[in-house]
């Protein structure tokens, strides 16, 4: 029996030849700096850290972040919820990019992009021990720089926040925002996903508000039809799944294709 399966050699690189401007992401769970900085080598431009869904503490996010400096993928940290101690945490790692969940108010995006910024801008205590050297540089080159070259992106994922999009959109200092599906089709009441017309609806009108603020089209897209679609709605930053996605799968198609041998 011949094998019906076909794999891509181990070590090698990937073939896929992502569309022009596109960049592609992956969500880490898993606290583990090996994994990143695998994830770093393997083609993606971002490894997204997340501290909301994963048992990872700051002290394996620096570590994490750490591991991705010299590769070509960009680090961010999802952190847990809205708190003002832990967006400067998660900016002293050395993240790039911060992407703060449940924003469904425009009060609730000031505090972020307030908890992101130092003075005059906002309230983050300065001390940049450790982020200068995710940065190569020192702790003044990186405090001048912070505040313009690292980002707060909001996660649109509850009624409330379709609802006051546009407020939310206008503050200051917002880096981005990210219509997230699946969370939004569950606070709709949707446990099935976002397949739903209310959901794709909402998600419809939150991109268009987002487009047309100038922020990058951000999506999550679990699935390759799902990434397809994206694209082909201008989507330009995909985040293709995560760690408890991929390991499973590929350790199955391995045992797959050992099963198809003769």
């Amino acid at each position: 029996m011949k094998p019906t399966n076909t794999s891509t050699p181990l070590g090698s690189i990937p073939t896929f030849q992502k569309p022009a401007g596109v960049k592609l992401g992956i969500g880490l769970t898993s606290p583990s700096p090996e994994l990143a900085q695998i994830c770093g080598y393997s083609g993606f431009d971002m490894v997204l850290i997340d501290m909301e869904h994963g048992p990872i503490s700051i002290e394996s996010a620096y570590r994490m972040v750490t591991a991705l400096v010299g590769t070509a993928a960009e680090a961010w940290i999802r952190v847990s919820h809205n708190d003002v101690a832990q967006i400067k945490l998660a900016l002293d790692t050395g993240a790039k990019a911060i992407v703060v969940p449940m924003i469904t108010t425009k009060a609730e995006a000031e505090l972020a992009v307030s908890a992101a910024k130092y003075p005059p801008q906002g309230v983050r205590g300065w001390g940049p021990f450790r982020s200068q050297y995710q940065w190569k540089t020192n702790m003044l080159d990186y405090a001048n720089r912070a505040n313009t070259e690292t980002r707060v992106l909001a996660l649109i994922e509850h009624p409330r926040a379709i609802e006051n999009i546009d407020a939310i959109l206008s503050v200051e200092g917002l880096g981005g925002a990210i219509a997230a599906p699946f969370d939004l089709a569950v606070n709709m009441g949707f446990s099935d996903g976002p397949n739903h017309p209310e959901v794709q609806e909402a998600m419809a009108y939150a991109s268009s508000k987002i487009a047309a603020k100038g922020f990058d089209l951000v999506s999550f897209a679990v699935t390759p039809e799902q990434g397809r679609t994206a694209l082909s709605k201008g989507f330009t930053t995909l985040f293709l799944g995560f760690d408890t996605m991929f390991v499973p799968a590929a350790l199955q198609n391995y045992l797959n294709i050992l099963g198809d041998t003769p």
